[in-house]
């Protein structure tokens, strides 16, 4: 019975001895973190607004982290190609994803990998949309709903990619003006861009800070924003609220990571996009992007709550889109 006991309490210390060390090795995995380059995986195209908010962020947290970031572009599925190829790669704090549509692919089961399976680091971003047009082309928002109301299906409107947060709120716009467009998907911001010079869409709902060049040129005109007040800047212009839509989302931009990513490293990263987020760098870049009308402030948990909320949401609100 002793010899029995003895085994026993030895077998014990082991596992509280590797329990331990487990600990520790994770402690100083993430003390040392990070020792080799960070791959970003986002969803959508360079020079797009969730592209460039990657590459800002990633910017400042690599002089935080001392580590380098790369930013690796997979456009497709609002984001869902780059999820399902980052998912694949080892949950070790060296694989993110820069996303801006997960609740509303989830929503719509075109992205598989549930908030049991990725955590949320930080959003960062709370972004407003507009609806822009051609310069010259409709001279308001009331003349563009005018017209799509006496010509159904012939306004095109273009956002970017299928079935995500940008279709969704292009189509919730529809629902609430009583009129119906032609969606016309576009694979980037650029695609999109170009499709309104070259006019092979009328209208696109996309924010002020990747088309603000093109307003200064007098080639683009933003006749409605999704908000309450009128932005400062764009004072002539009027706010959805104001015309009595219902329309406030904006595009929220974050960084995510495989579920099974340490938390220490989670809590490292988490740390260091806020400090990001505070320099003067960013800041500016803020700023003159429009990307300072809302807070977008918000950390991990508290991120993850509103995500669990904003996928109920959405599931409602394409329910009722399909109706």
């Amino acid at each position: 019975m002793r010899k029995i006991a003895g085994s026993v309490m030895l077998l014990a210390v082991l596992v509280l001895a590797a329990c331990g060390n487990s600990g520790n090795s994770e402690g100083n995995a993430a003390e040392s973190y990070p020792e080799k380059e960070i791959e970003v995986y986002v969803g959508h195209g360079p020079g797009g607004g969730t592209d460039t908010f990657v590459r800002t962020i990633t910017n400042q947290m690599s002089d935080i982290l001392d580590g380098e970031f790369n930013i690796i572009n997979q456009e497709g599925g609002s984001g869902v190609v780059a999820m399902k190829n980052a998912m694949q790669q080892p949950a070790d704090g060296y694989t993110l994803i820069g996303d801006s549509a997960y609740a509303v692919t989830t929503a719509a089961g075109t992205n598989e990998y549930g908030l049991d399976q990725v955590v949320p680091i930080a959003r960062v971003q709370s972004d407003t949309y507009s609806l822009q047009v051609k310069k010259g082309t409709f001279e308001s928002i009331d003349e563009l709903v005018s017209y799509a109301e006496e010509n159904p299906g012939e306004v095109r409107i273009g956002a970017v990619g299928t079935m995500g947060i940008d279709e969704i709120t292009a189509r919730r716009f529809m629902k609430e003006a009583g009129v119906e467009m032609n969606y016309i998907p576009m694979e980037g911001a650029g695609e999109m861009h170009s499709g309104i010079l070259g006019g092979h869409i009328d209208v696109m709902l996309e924010e002020v800070g990747p088309t603000m060049s093109y307003i200064e040129d007098d080639e683009f005109e933003p006749l409605v924003f999704f908000a309450e007040d009128r932005i400062e800047d764009f004072s002539e212009i009027p706010t959805t609220v104001e015309k009595g839509w219902d329309l406030t989302d904006g595009v929220e931009r974050y960084l995510m990571a495989p579920a099974d990513t340490p938390q220490k490293v989670i809590d490292k990263l988490e740390k260091a996009a806020k400090e990001a987020m505070e320099t003067e760098e960013y800041q500016e870049y803020a700023k003159n992007s429009y990307l300072d009308l809302r807070d977008g402030w918000m950390g991990s948990e508290d991120f993850k709550e509103k995500l669990k909320e904003d996928i109920k949401k959405y599931e409602s609100i394409l329910a009722e889109i399909e109706e």
